[in-house]
């Protein structure tokens, strides 16, 4: 009852406009256990489509979905660090076909972000019509995570929420999700602690997922990187120079190789590219 009761009163503020929308999405899930669509005993009437307008695609999850940021707005640099000013300095295809094309990127919670593997790895999102905390209509589209938070779900970018709820909004929105593979860019590894034979940090970005694991090989010697954070890399070195390589095992277990880079030499400036 008391779940109930705060729902009622938060509902109420919104209607009035008492309290932004993005903080009533947070509050009900956190105070309230509001995770999907709100109960039966809650009448949306202006979600009038249907429920199962959209079959729910086969091996998919059932999640929840929010509204990250508000319209407007750039893109922001987010955990994967894949919009970073240093990583995309030199050139961004990674960014074309989703964070660049009806900005269709989303964060994901912490624990599903699984420290960085989920960074570049994509989604179909599929909105089936079920009852949400606001109005919207069934809906679609393929997303790509680039940052995580302290969420119950996806939080996507406003443009691809309303394209997948037909909500320009916001709320909370019961959604199915299965991973997909993403359009394939060229897998590109990108150097962000410049001019040091000693250590290097680089981002790895491309290809059609994410990554599980990278290496290096700098002058005839192989170097496997840690994870750093995101889809950032790193690995000590030994001062050493010559014909570098990486090769870049995906989660799906494929591996694409990127050699012939920086022209021989090592070590390079920050913000330089090998794809």
């Amino acid at each position: 009852m008391k779940a109930k009761h705060f729902s009622s009163v938060i509902f109420t503020l919104l209607i009035v406009g008492s309290l932004p929308l993005s903080h009533a999405e947070r509050w009900l899930q956190v105070s309230c256990g509001v995770t999907g669509g709100p109960s039966d005993e809650i009448d949306d009437p202006g979600n009038n489509v249907p429920e199962g307008q959209l079959s729910i695609p086969v091996g998919a999850t059932k999640g929840v979905m929010t509204r990250w940021q508000t319209p407007g707005y750039a893109i922001p640099p987010g955990s994967c660090q894949l919009t970073q000013d240093p990583s995309i300095a030199e050139g961004r295809a990674w960014l074309e076909p989703y964070a660049l094309n009806g900005t269709r990127v989303c964060a994901v919670p912490t624990a599903m972000f699984q420290a960085g593997l989920e960074c570049s790895t994509c989604y179909e999102v599929t909105y089936t019509g079920e009852k949400a905390t606001n109005p919207g209509r069934a809906g679609k589209a393929i997303v790509q995570v680039i940052n995580h938070g302290d969420i119950r779900g996806f939080d996507c970018q406003p443009e691809v929420f309303q394209e997948i709820t037909g909500n320009s909004v916001g709320g909370i929105f019961p959604i199915y999700f299965k991973r997909v593979e993403c359009k394939f860019t060229p897998p590109t590894v990108v150097v962000l602690t410049g001019n040091n034979a000693f250590y290097t940090k680089v981002l790895v970005a491309g290809g059609h997922t994410g990554v599980r694991a990278v290496s290096m090989t700098l002058g005839g010697k192989r170097f496997n990187l840690t994870r750093v954070s995101g889809a950032t890399w790193g690995t000590k070195l030994e001062g050493k120079s010559g014909a570098t390589s990486f090769a870049l095992t995906y989660r799906d277990g494929t591996v694409e190789t990127v050699s012939g880079c920086f022209d021989g030499k090592w070590p390079v400036a920050t913000s330089s590219q090998c794809s």
